[in-house]
C-alpha cells in the first residue's frame, strides 16, 4: 500500500466495491447476450433505463459514500449560498453582530449582510431543488440528464447509434460522474451545460444556436472558465460558418452573463470585480495570491499553504503549472471511466477521427479546457471528486472512448474493465471521501429533530456545520433555529441578548474522534458576560489595504485562547477595517498584542488616535481607545507585524 490515494489497490470492506467486480465478471461473461438484447430495444427506451440507472446509483452515492449530505466544504458553502437564492438573495441579512456568522469563503459588502463567493450558476439552479425540498435530488436529475446528452453529442459528432449507446452507458459508469451528480458541487450541471452547448452549436440551426448560447452563458456563471474556454471555440465556430448565427448564440448569453454581474456586484459592490479575488483579498495572502497567471507571490498561504509550501517555492513558474497540469492529467485518467488505460483511447479518436464533422470542435474544447487551467496554480483534485477542474469534459471524451472501441470491435471490454477499476482501484477513493471528518456530514438537520429543537439559537464549532446549518430564512430565533458560529468570547453573549435571549443549544461532532456522534446541549450565557472579543473571530475584516492578515497560533503563552489575528506587513503597512458591534460604539476599548507593542493608529468614524501601549511580559495592551459614538467600523494601520490578541472594552 502507498500514501497515494490514486495509487492505492484493493477493495477493503466496501460491498460496493464487491459488487463491482461481481458485475465485472457477469458483463463479460453474458456482455454479447446483453449487447444483442439492448440493440433490439429502442433507443428512447435503453436511455430511459440508463437515465434511471444513472439516477439511482447517484441518489446511492448519497445515502453510501456521502452518507447522507455534502461532504466537501465547497459543496457545503454552494448549499449555502443556494438556499441564499431560494430567498430571492445573493446576499443574506443576519442579525448583529455579523462576527457571530463570517467566516471562511463569506465577505460582507454591508454592515449588516454576508454573500457566498462562488459563482451564481449552480447554486442558482441548487435553489430550486432547495425550493422544492429536495436539495439532493438535483444531482442525480443531472445524471440522468447526461445520459441524454451524452447519447445526443456522440450521434451529432457522428457515431453510430451502437458507439452512442456505448456511450450513455459509459456516462452511467463513471464513478467521478457519480460523485459530482451527487455531492453539491457544481462539476456535474457543468458537464451538462457543455455536452448541450456542444451538441446544440454543431447542428448549425437558428434555434439551437439560442440554445447553445444560453448553455455557454450559464456555464460562464458556473464555471467561469470553462465557460469562457466554450465561449471562444464555440463562438468562433459558429462565426466563420454562419454570422447570423452567431449573433443569435451571442444575443442568448445575457441571461448568464447578468446572473453573474447581478452577483459580483451583491458581493463586492462592483459589477466587474470576482467574488472569489475579492474574498482572497480579505482573508489570504500575500496580496494577489489568488490570480489567475505565473509569477511569484502567487500561491494563497492560508488557504493552500502546505501546497504552496511543497510546489510552489519560488512562484507560480511554467514548470510548476506544468508538473501540476500534469498530475491533473494522471489523476483524471481515472474519472473518464475508472480504468485508466481507457484514457489512452481519447486523443486516440481525436487522431483517427479528426475528418469527422464536429471533431476538431469536440477534440478543442477538451484540449482548451486543459490548457484554461494551466495558469490556475492550485491542483484542486481530491479523492472522490478526482481532478476536478476537467470533469465538465468527461462526457466528450466518453464519446470519443465509445467510437475507437467500436472501430476495434473491443466494445465488449469496456464495462467489464469500468467495473473492473472501480472495484479494485478507484473505489479506494471514494472510500476515504466517505470516512473522511468523522464518515458524516459535520451538520446534520435530523440531529436538531432528534433532540426536538426546533426555534432558538445554535452554536457550532466548524465551517461546514455552519454553512449546512445556517437558513438565511431565519432571523429571528423565537420562529426557528437561528445558527450561528459559537466564537467563545462577547460575541457569543451579544448575539444571544440581541436576539432577545432565547432558549440556546450547541451542536457538538468531534469529528477527529473515532466513532463520534453528533449531539446537542444546552448552552447558558454566563453570569458575567466577557466583554472581550477575540481577535481572530473578526476574520476576515471588512477591508484591508496592502498586507494581510489570517489567523495564527502564536508561541507566546500570554495570547489570549492561544489565538489571535497575524498582521503581515513584511513591505508595507496594514490598515484592516473591522466591523464594530453596536454595543462598543461610543465605549473605551482596550487592544490586546501578542510581542512587542506596534506602531498603530486606531480610526473611528473619521477620528484617528495613536495607539500607546503598556508593556506586559511577552504581550501588550493599549491605553483606553473611545469610540466614536456613530462608529460603525474600526480601522486599525500598523507598519509592524505582529499578532491583534483581542479587542476588549470597558463598561
Amino acid at each position: 500500500m502507498t500514501s497515494n490515494p490514486y495509487l492505492q489497490l484493493g477493495t477493503g470492506s466496501d460491498p460496493v466495491a464487491w459488487a463491482c467486480l461481481l458485475l465485472a465478471g457477469l458483463a463479460w461473461w453474458f456482455g454479447p447476450t446483453i449487447g444483442r438484447f439492448a440493440q433490439r430495444l429502442p433507443t428512447r427506451w435503453l436511455l430511459l433505463a440508463l437515465a434511471f440507472a444513472a439516477l439511482l446509483l447517484s441518489l446511492g452515492y448519497v445515502q453510501y459514500y456521502l452518507r447522507g449530505g455534502p461532504r466537501i466544504i465547497d459543496s457545503a458553502y454552494y448549499y449555502l449560498e443556494a438556499r441564499a437564492l431560494a430567498v430571492g438573495r445573493f446576499a443574506f441579512e443576519v442579525p448583529e453582530p455579523v462576527a457571530a456568522f463570517g467566516g471562511r469563503f463569506l465577505v460582507s459588502p454591508r454592515e449588516s449582510s454576508l454573500a457566498v463567493i462562488f459563482p451564481p450558476g449552480y447554486p442558482a439552479v441548487l435553489a430550486l431543488a432547495v425550493r422544492a425540498g429536495a436539495p439532493l435530488l438535483l444531482g442525480p436529475l443531472l445524471a440522468a440528464g447526461l445520459v441524454f446528452a451524452t447519447h445526443w453529442l456522440a450521434r451529432t459528432l457522428g457515431s453510430s447509434e451502437t458507439a452512442a449507446r456505448a456511450a450513455a452507458l459509459f456516462s452511467v459508469l463513471s464513478a467521478a460522474l457519480r460523485y459530482h451528480t451527487a455531492d453539491t458541487m457544481s462539476h456535474g450541471w457543468a458537464a451538462l451545460l457543455l455536452t448541450l452547448a456542444l451538441a446544440a452549436t454543431l447542428q448549425l440551426r437558428p434555434p439551437l444556436a439560442v440554445v447553445s448560447g444560453a448553455c455557454v452563458g450559464w456555464l460562464c456563471a458556473t464555471r467561469p472558465v470553462t465557460g469562457l474556454v466554450a465561449l471562444l471555440a464555440l463562438g468562433a465556430w459558429l462565426f466563420l460558418r454562419s454570422k447570423k448565427q452567431a449573433a443569435w448564440f451571442c444575443a442568448a448569453l445575457t441571461p448568464g452573463f447578468t446572473l453573474l454581474l447581478l452577483h459580483q456586484h451583491a458581493a463586492t459592490g462592483e459589477w466587474l470585480r470576482s467574488s472569489q479575488t475579492y474574498y482572497y483579498a480579505l482573508a489570504d495572502g500575500p496580496p494577489g495570491c489568488f490570480r489567475y497567471g505565473f509569477g511569484r507571490g502567487i500561491g494563497c498561504m492560508l488557504e493552500h499553504g502546505d501546497y504552496v509550501q511543497a510546489r510552489l517555492p519560488h512562484g507560480h513558474t511554467l514548470s510548476s503549472a506544468l508538473l501540476t497540469s500534469g498530475r491533473r492529467l494522471l489523476v483524471h485518467t481515472l474519472d473518464i471511466l475508472n480504468f485508466a488505460p481507457l484514457a489512452a483511447l481519447v486523443p486516440t479518436g481525436a487522431w483517427l477521427y479528426r475528418h469527422a464533422p464536429g471533431m476538431k470542435l469536440a477534440a478543442a474544447l477538451i484540449a482548451l479546457v486543459v490548457l484554461g487551467y494551466v495558469p490556475f496554480y492550485f491542483e484542486a483534485s481530491f479523492p472522490g471528486g478526482g481532478a476536478r477542474l476537467f470533469a465538465d469534459v468527461i462526457p466528450i471524451e466518453l464519446v470519443l472512448i465509445a467510437r475507437v472501441l467500436e472501430r476495434w470491435r473491443a466494445l465488449r471490454w469496456a464495462a467489464p474493465l469500468a467495473l473492473l477499476g472501480f472495484g479494485v482501484h478507484v473505489s479506494g477513493q471514494h472510500r476515504l471521501l466517505r470516512d473522511r471528518e468523522g464518515g458524516r456530514p459535520l451538520f446534520e438537520s435530523a440531529v436538531l429533530q432528534r433532540a426536538g429543537v426546533q426555534r432558538g439559537l445554535l452554536f457550532v464549532s466548524s465551517d461546514h456545520a455552519f454553512a449546512l446549518g445556517h437558513d438565511p430564512q431565519i432571523k429571528n430565533a423565537r420562529t426557528g433555529v437561528v445558527v450561528a458560529r459559537q466564537r467563545g468570547d462577547a460575541l457569543d453573549h451579544l448575539l444571544w441578548q440581541q436576539l432577545g435571549r432565547p432558549p440556546t443549544y450547541r451542536y457538538t461532532f468531534d469529528w477527529k474522534q473515532p466513532h463520534a456522534t453528533p449531539a446537542v446541549h444546552a448552552w447558558s450565557s454566563p453570569e458575567r458576560a466577557s466583554t472581550r472579543i477575540e481577535a481572530e473571530s473578526l476574520w476576515p475584516p471588512l477591508g484591508v489595504q496592502s498586507g494581510w492578515l489570517t489567523p495564527s497560533y502564536p508561541p507566546q503563552s500570554c495570547a489570549s485562547g492561544g489565538r489571535g489575528l497575524l498582521f503581515h506587513a513584511e513591505s508595507a503597512a496594514v490598515a484592516a477595517r473591522f466591523a464594530v458591534p453596536r454595543t462598543l460604539t461610543g465605549r473605551q476599548i482596550l487592544l490586546g498584542w501578542v510581542g512587542a507593542p506596534p506602531r498603530m493608529t486606531a480610526e473611528s468614524a473619521g477620528s484617528t488616535v495613536e495607539v500607546e501601549w503598556n508593556r506586559a511580559g511577552e504581550c501588550a495592551v493599549s491605553n483606553p481607545i473611545r469610540l466614536s459614538p456613530n462608529a460603525l467600523h474600526l480601522i486599525l494601520n500598523t507598519k509592524d507585524s505582529g499578532t491583534l490578541d483581542y479587542i476588549e472594552w470597558q463598561d
